[in-house]
């Protein structure tokens, strides 16, 4: 018992020893938990240790039993982990069938579009050369960019035969209109042009173009108002659906005659016969589906279709007729349909045909069949792609189904019915350029636009192209002398633009920009062909108000510095020597003096004053020469210089002024010939002729030369024009250093070189140095009285000579 007794008393002794630490001095911290508390911190402590008293047990029994079948534990738990499921499970590829031709094609395709689209954007950069300028004719492109380096500008020219072919017809036209005769017509010369040439496309182009204008013209209305007017429209349509139908005929005239013995046309000439024999090639043997049986072996449907499609009216009503009973209800509506000259057929008739295509027709397997009855009962949103396979086809359809006079009426009001403007914007900006794919077919693309009626879209796609440049051009100029071009409000809008106030899709082309562009390319090896071109835009206005020939003009004088070619010269009588403008019996004199304003703003002030003076414009030539001279009067005549290519060109038009008489200010003029005679004292400064010098500058009278003559020369500085004045400085040393010249000759030699007013008199060295004195202190005086600031060592130099001659 005492044992234990001692020891619960040593414990008893070691917790108060340990509590009195705790309660000590040491700053320590003490945790504060409630049973709760405890009691979790006391369950989490006895499941860590039963989990892994557990996890021991479990390996010991797994241990004893697989050791008492012979297995070894650690070498089976390391194999285990050293397996992996990543291969087993890992998803595997599937070995694709390899297909060369198909990789190949999809090559093929990703490259073409890539090449593609890299031209489109390639044009656009092009075309945005030829957008929004700021200025008319600024169009940087430079001209070196079409000519070769080894083209000779003097002798050779740039433009192509092509080109030149046009320019040529152009220049007959613009005389006709200069003589006021009657004007060829131009589409019409084009087109022969190219038919000598026999290039087709070029030919299909322009006999789209005669077809499109060849319309009634109501000259009273501006160009919007008359192309939205009724007559026109019905006259666009009318016009563009004749081309289609025309040139299908001739198209199915080539199969039939170029295969005579497969046609087997017969002796009876006629269109229902040729489309009956281009029908037997075409289809051999009838397809599955047509109705209403044959007309001599061919489908009775599909040779009324044709009939429509080359425009032979008459043609299908005798393929009806030859029909029998079958279709002896619908001859009649085949016959008003020739009566409107294929137009339309009447209200009720048209509604009773499309009664019967919406009841039975629709569901009919014959395409010809349906398309027949959409084209005379107007029917609007069904396709037959078996039958309008092609662009014309489609086209053709859209056109036959336009009714432009029930728009006009406000009595189109069913959604699905086609309005003109609605072919147009989605010919245009729904199916555009990539859906045409117009950069591979550009007159594919440029046709569907023309013969909708969007002249200006389809110029502006065709002037993107440098091959095809030429002919958008002169559509272009067709177009707008037979005023049928919409051109922009002003005159610094882009190629093509859009107005707000237009009806939609209507686009606007800005004719100078195009023409300006196109002659940026010949315009200085070829200025007069240019300027042909320059004629056409004599009734449009700048945006400086001046008619756009005159700016035009004005351009290519100042790029092509032709001044004596384009504009005339002056002959040494005064007359005036024709120019290639003057063909034009325009306002010459007008042209010539905005050409000369135009240099004089561009700083070219040499070639303003030629120009001045060609427009005798006496008082603006010795204006500017006076402002050049003043700049260069005390320079000295080094050959070559500015100096004296200036003092030439003034020499030589104040000895005509002088002889023949000008019509400048007396001012003016008087301050011209003073300048030329104070060049003529520097040249003799500068060449040491100091005595002719001085004899030069005392005639002038400028400077006084006594002390009595100061007050009157100071006085009369102040009429002197500031062109004078400015060279007054450099006179004044000029004059005094020459003066010190003559007194350190007179100091250093007794032979007296004296000035003329003491010729003739005995007088004595230093008489004659107190005189230079006298006239260098007169000087001086004068230098300090007159009202100019002069240069800042001026005066101080003019004192250093003074006080050298004393």
């Amino acid at each position: 018992m005492d044992v234990d007794g001692s020891g619960f008393t040593d414990l008893l002794q070691q917790a108060q020893q340990l509590t009195a630490d705790i309660d000590g001095e040491g700053e320590l911290l003490r945790v504060e938990r409630n049973l709760r508390q405890i009691v979790d911190a006391g369950q989490q402590l006895w499941s860590r240790t039963t989990q892994a008293a557990s996890k021991d047990a479990c390996d010991i029994k797994a241990s004893i039993l697989l050791g008492s079948k012979g297995y070894d534990l650690p070498k089976i738990s390391q194999k285990l982990e050293s397996l992996s499921t990543a291969r087993t499970f890992e998803p595997i590829e599937p070995i694709r069938e390899t297909d060369i031709q198909t990789f190949e094609k999809a090559d093929n395709v990703f490259w073409e579009t890539l090449e593609s689209e890299w031209e489109q954007e390639k044009l656009k950069i092009l075309n945005s050369l030829v957008g929004p300028s700021y200025e008319l004719l600024d169009v940087t492109t430079d001209a070196k960019t079409y000519l070769s380096e080894t083209i000779n500008l003097k002798t050779r020219s740039a433009m192509d035969s092509i080109e030149m072919a046009y320019a040529k017809e152009l220049s007959l036209y613009n005389e006709q209109a200069i003589r006021g005769s009657t004007k060829c017509n131009l589409p019409e010369k084009f087109y022969a042009v190219f038919k000598d040439l026999d290039d087709k496309k070029v030919m299909e182009l322009w006999e789209m173009t005669k077809f499109m204008t060849d319309i009634p013209l109501k000259v009273d209305k501006d160009v919007l108002a008359a192309r939205s007017s009724l007559l026109i429209q019905t006259s666009l349509i009318k016009q563009a659906r004749t081309y289609l139908e025309k040139k299908y005929f001739e198209y199915i005239q080539a199969i039939v005659y170029g295969n005579l013995q497969q046609a087997q046309l017969g002796p009876r000439p006629g269109a229902y016969y040729i489309i009956r024999s281009f029908l037997k090639m075409k289809m051999p043997v009838p397809p599955a589906g047509l109705e209403d049986g044959l007309i001599d072996g061919n489908p009775v449907w599909a040779v009324i279709y044709y009939c429509l499609r080359c425009g032979k009216i008459d043609a299908a009503v005798t393929a009806c007729k030859n029909a029998g009973d079958s279709l002896r209800e619908f001859i009649p509506f085949l016959v008003e349909y020739e009566e409107n000259e294929g137009t339309r057929l009447k209200p009720n008739s048209e509604s009773q045909i499309n009664l019967q295509y919406r009841r039975t027709v629709r569901s009919s397997t014959d395409s010809f069949k349906r398309a027949t009855y959409c084209v005379l009962g107007c029917v609007h949103g069904d396709s037959i792609p078996e039958v309008m396979d092609k662009t014309d086809d489609y086209l053709w359809l859209k056109l036959c189904l336009l009714r432009p006079e029930e728009t006009e009426a406000g009595t189109l009001l069913l959604k699905d019915k086609l309005t003109f403007a609605s072919l147009q914007s989605q010919l245009l900006e729904e199916y555009g350029e990539t859906y045409f794919n117009a950069y591979q077919q550009p007159f594919l693309y440029f046709q569907v636009l023309f013969l909708t009626a969007q002249f200006e879209a389809a110029i502006e796609f065709l002037f993107r192209m440098e091959s095809l440049r030429c002919h958008a051009v002169h559509v272009a100029i067709v177009l707008y002398e037979l005023n049928l071009l919409a051109l922009p409000l002003n005159s610094q809008a882009p190629l093509l633009s859009k107005v707000s106030t237009d009806k939609p899709p209507m686009r606007r082309l800005n004719l100078s920009h195009l023409i300006t562009v196109y002659t940026k390319k010949f315009e200085v090896t070829d200025p007069r062909e240019a300027l042909q071109y320059f004629y056409i835009l004599r009734d449009l206005k700048s945006s400086r108000g001046i008619n756009l020939f005159m700016a035009c003009v004005s351009e290519l004088v100042l790029e092509t510095k032709e001044h004596e070619m384009l504009l005339g010269k002056i002959e040494p009588d005064g007359c005036r020597k024709p120019g290639a403008i003057d063909k034009f019996l325009t306002d010459t004199q007008a042209i010539i003096e905005i050409v000369a304003t135009d240099s004089e703003n561009k700083g070219l002030y040499e070639d303003a004053i030629k120009l001045y003076d060609l427009a005798k414009k006496h008082d603006k030539v010795i204006e500017i020469l006076n402002k050049l001279l003043s700049q260069v009067v005390p320079q000295m005549n080094v050959e070559g210089s500015n100096r004296q290519r200036l003092e030439n060109l003034a020499l030589t038009i104040a000895e005509r002024y002088k002889t023949q008489g000008h019509t400048a200010s007396p001012e003016t003029a008087g301050t011209f010939f003073l300048l030329l005679d104070l060049m003529a004292f520097f040249n003799y400064y500068h060449k040491n002729q100091h005595i002719e010098a001085l004899d030069r500058i005392k005639s002038l009278q400028l400077l006084p030369f006594d002390v009595q003559e100061v007050e009157q020369k100071v006085t009369a500085f102040s009429t002197y024009s500031e062109e004078v004045r400015r060279n007054f400085p450099d006179v004044l040393l000029a004059t005094m250093n020459i003066l010190y010249s003559e007194y350190k000759k007179t100091k250093k030699s007794m032979s007296i070189n004296p000035d003329q007013r003491y010729l003739n008199e005995n007088i004595s060295q230093e008489k004659y140095i107190a005189y230079l004195r006298a006239q260098a202190s007169a000087l001086i005086t004068f230098a300090g009285m007159i009202p100019y600031r002069m240069p800042g060592d001026t005066n101080a130099r003019l004192v250093q000579i003074e006080v050298l001659m004393i």
